[in-house]
């Protein structure tokens, strides 16, 4: 059971990350990826999706290197639970980020959670 203290990081990280996602011309679209079912009598599989569109979130952008003639982006997503339902993130989940009029899909490679007797701060780490 959350305490009084942890109430307190979860309602800072939130107005944090607000007021830092609200400053920025950046947006993210985030899909949380349930897990699926396989039907045995058709062979499908099936999953559930639920995206979150247009989240303001700081954005990090952390380096940019060539590799073989493409070029790869690392950035870091700061989240706080509400906005993506209280879900947990994971490695799965879908990220599109949207900055200087153009859409970048990212994969997440590592997640931090930050949190006492709740969580209150997703930082992902994105390639792009």
């Amino acid at each position: 059971m959350p305490g009084a203290l942890d109430n307190v990081f979860k309602q800072a990280a939130k107005a944090i990350v607000a007021d830092l996602g609200n400053g920025l011309d950046t947006t993210i679209d985030y899909t949380r990826k349930f897990a699926g079912t396989y039907n045995i009598e058709t062979g499908a599989f099936t999953t559930f999706d639920r995206p979150y569109l247009s989240l303001k979130c700081p954005i990090e952008f952390i380096r940019s290197e060539q590799d073989e003639n493409r070029e790869e982006r690392v950035a870091r997503v700061y989240i706080s639970p509400d906005q993506i339902g209280n879900n947990q993130p994971t490695l799965q989940d879908e990220i599109t980020l949207k900055f200087s009029d153009a859409t970048h899909v990212a994969q997440i490679t590592s997640i931090n959670t930050y949190r006492g007797g709740q969580e209150y701060l997703y930082v992902l780490l994105l390639r792009f």
